[in-house]
This record gives C-alpha cells, structure tokens and sequence, in this order.
C-alpha cells in the first residue's frame, strides 16, 4: 500500500465546513515531515499517517512543497495522509 499525504482544506473555525485537498509533492520527504511534528506526537509516528493542524510557522515550511497558496486568515490546514492500493 501506498501512503498519500496531502493537505486538508477547511472553512476557518471549530464549526467550518471542509472545503477540499492540496496535494503535496512527492519529493517531500517523510522524514522533513516527522521533524514538523515530533515534539507534539503521544506516539511516535515515524510513517506520518496520522494527521496534524498546520500553523504559521509550519505552512510555510510546507508551502515549497504545495501548488496553492495557503491562507491561514482565510482556512484551517491538516496535514493528513491515506493508503492507496499499489496494484
């Protein structure tokens, strides 16, 4: 199985709607993205396939790696991730 990681959309605030996905590029490596969040982790979850609310500071260190802009005045991020079969 092939993990997908992408970024959730979502309006701004507890009650907003989900709003679509921003793909990531591929050569984003697994480990950059681990070294986002370690510190923040009950586990450790070396494989990212769990999913974390980006901030400021975390948006633009990913923003190299997404085609869209992200606002964060505008929308709430997730890094999250999926399997998707590889057959």
């Amino acid at each position: 199985m092939k993990i997908i990681r992408n970024i959730e959309v979502w309006e701004k605030g507890m009650d907003g709607g989900f709003i679509g996905h921003l793909a990531i590029a591929e050569t984003i490596s697994v480990e950059f993205l681990f070294s986002l969040f370690r510190h923040e982790q009950d586990q450790p979850d070396p494989e990212m396939k769990l999913s974390y609310m980006l901030d400021a500071a975390r948006i633009a260190l990913l923003q190299p790696y997404v085609g869209e802009l992200m606002d964060l005045a505008k929308n709430d991020y997730i890094l999250t991730a999926h399997g998707q079969p590889d057959y």
